[in-house]
């Protein structure tokens, strides 16, 4: 099993955190500050538990709070 993984370099800054299922969505603002351009990743999990975790890693590295998280 390969467990390298590419690095992905990104520019702008993490704002919500959504948990769908076992799916995880990033939206991270634009660097430049123009509202339009707006990325999401898109992160697919093995479980709900584990996108989950993802979720609150996200949100404890980039130091963001409870209200950055969303579940649908």
């Amino acid at each position: 099993m390969n467990t390298n993984r590419p690095t992905v370099v990104m520019k702008g800054t993490p704002r919500t955190i959504v948990t769908n299922g076992n799916t995880v969505e990033v939206w991270i603002s634009s660097p430049t500050g123009d509202s339009s351009d707006t990325h999401i990743v898109v992160i697919p999990c093995l479980s709900e538990a584990q996108a989950k975790l993802i979720a609150t890693t996200w949100l404890s590295v980039w130091e963001l709070d409870g209200r950055h998280l969303m579940t649908v």
